[in-house]
């Protein structure tokens, strides 16, 4: 207590004194002005070092997420192929290491329609499709599609009756009515519980039900849309159109073509789910290259890609020939539009107007003051709470000392 009291006295009480001394030889005004300058800047300073703490964390945050390895189990399975399972212990052997996207129906050619729907869609399925699916999708498994085929109770060679797998699908897998479609999450183990693991399909399954609703819900929970469909984005279609129109245009109707070529740009910024983001990449590079080559490009690009896929259609893969068609069915709403209606000029326009005003209101974000700086400004202006100087007495040495050892005495 002694060396602390020794130390104080010698260190802290001339700092404080001096302080003192200084502040008030000057005004009562110039002691106002000194403390709001040091008020306002001490919380701006604060602010700045924890904004600047922050993104420097983040930047760590991303930089260490980057270089985090990913894993993705390998599926000993054919994924382009449906695998027949008969009972428990398949499906099982299945789901340990992979996702089971499964098919129930009961046996017969009228029965199977839309398992072989399904499964022919898979076959045509791109690998990129599947591999990139796998490496986002539930537990970065792989999928496998899977059907049971449930059959008449019959007697076995050994004179066991057989139920035929009713049994199986009806208290383990909890189907109800047939077809029926069900998502069974990997990772299961011998003592697993199906129900926990199932998420069934509640749509309509009656014939001749709408498979379109049963192929989004396979995409839901698979992270792909079977088959090697085709895509066009009839918006940017209509903003294609719209941009051929003007022909090869100069001065105004120039500026108009750039403007639409960047809603499109913007409109495609953070796009990052498939098949969008692919898709709105061919439809960024056919607004460029038509203002570099004119609008006559697109139409040039369809006839040699149609000579190339004509051409080349039985040397060429599945995923290299879907490609082309993509490309080609993209590079045909410039190359052929379509004639446009009030309505798709109003939603151009009012698209236009809402990007514009996004990008305003984000510029604004970032110029316009916050309550921390008006409230600094104050502080700077002599606007502080409890401006009054408080002044602190001197202390004296020796009387320090006298007071000190009375103290101790």
């Amino acid at each position: 207590p002694d060396h602390n009291t020794h130390l104080l006295h010698h260190y802290i009480y001339p700092f404080t004194s001096f302080t003192t001394h200084q502040q008030a030889r000057g005004t009562s005004r110039e002691r106002n002005k000194t403390m709001a300058t040091t008020a306002s800047h001490l919380p701006l300073c604060r602010q700045r070092f924890k904004f600047l703490l922050a993104t420097t964390l983040a930047i760590i945050v991303a930089s260490l997420s980057s270089l985090v390895p990913t894993a993705t189990a390998v599926s000993v399975f054919d994924n382009k192929s449906c695998v027949e399972i008969k009972e428990d212990y398949d499906l099982r052997n299945i789901a340990r290491d992979n996702n089971v996207f499964i098919v129930v129906h009961e046996a017969g050619e009228e029965n199977s329609a839309a398992r072989q729907h399904i499964c022919n869609k898979l076959e045509v399925t791109p690998e990129e499709k599947l591999e990139e699916a796998a490496e986002k999708g539930h537990g970065r498994r792989p999928t496998v599609f899977a059907f049971l085929e449930v059959k008449e109770s019959s007697y076995d060679t050994d004179g066991q009756l057989q139920d035929g797998g009713k049994n199986f699908a009806r208290s383990s897998l909890g189907v109800a009515s047939f077809p029926s479609f069900m998502f069974l999450s990997g990772g299961m183990h011998k003592a697993s519980r199906y129900s926990d693991y199932i998420n069934h399909y509640s749509g309509e399954t009656a014939d001749g039900f709408d498979m379109s609703d049963l192929e989004k819900f396979i995409h839901k929970y698979t992270g792909f849309y079977l088959g090697n469909d085709v895509y066009n984005i009839i918006f940017f279609d209509i903003i294609a159109s719209k941009f051929v129109s003007y022909g090869d245009a100069h001065g105004l109707n120039r500026l108009k073509q750039r403007g639409l070529a960047l809603l499109v740009r913007f409109s495609t910024l953070f796009s990052y789910k498939e098949p969008f983001n692919s898709i709105g990449k061919l439809y960024n590079r056919a607004f460029a290259m038509s203002l570099e080559h004119g609008m006559d490009y697109a139409k040039d690009q369809t006839k040699r890609l149609e000579k190339k896929i004509e051409s080349n259609q039985n040397n060429v893969s599945k995923s290299k020939l879907h490609e082309l068609q993509q490309k080609m069915a993209i590079l045909k709403s410039f190359s052929e539009p379509r004639e446009l209606s009030d309505e798709d000029v109003r939603q151009i326009y009012t698209h236009s107007l809402l990007h514009v005003g996004l990008i305003v209101a984000t510029i604004l974000l970032f110029i316009l003051p916050g309550d921390s700086e008006q409230s600094a400004e104050k502080v700077e202006e002599g606007e502080v709470i409890n401006a009054i100087p408080v002044v602190a007495k001197i202390v004296d040495d020796d009387e320090y000392d006298e007071n000190a050892t009375k103290k101790a005495k």
